[in-house]
């Protein structure tokens, strides 16, 4: 496969966070989407989606079972308009693949995919840099 890895930036409470515009990736083989390694304990992951003109689907692929104790609920997909921006909080327990990773794949070439890391008592996050 040729996933396009991508970071997930860690948010702090009360904190700037880094510049949003230069964090965005787009996946170089759409059909094979980004691959990110949240880590082994975060529980969520805050997604955000950026179409460019054309619009665009995104489907997080659902997880392997182990980990993924929730994998039987399925893959989620993300419909985005054109210059469409859409956010979603991810809980790890239903997407996360046997080597430790999320995948997300998508349609068009031009969609941009942000991942970041919840603080501890937000939605779940752990708290981990």
């Amino acid at each position: 496969m040729a996933t396009t890895a991508i970071s997930s930036n860690a948010l702090a409470l009360n904190t700037r966070s880094g510049d949003l515009v230069a964090l965005g990736t787009v996946a170089d083989t759409p059909a094979d989407g980004w691959v990110i390694t949240p880590g082994t304990k975060v529980r969520a992951l805050l997604l955000v989606f950026e179409a460019d003109g054309t619009g665009d689907t995104v489907t997080i692929t659902a997880g392997d079972n182990p980990p993924s104790l929730l994998a039987n609920a399925g893959a989620l997909s993300v419909v985005l308009a054109a210059s469409d921006v859409r956010a979603i909080i991810i809980e790890t327990a239903r997407f996360m693949q046997s080597d430790g990773t999320i995948v997300a794949t998508c349609v068009d070439a031009g969609t941009r995919c942000y991942a970041y890391k919840l603080p501890a008592g937000i939605a779940g996050g752990s708290g981990v840099s």
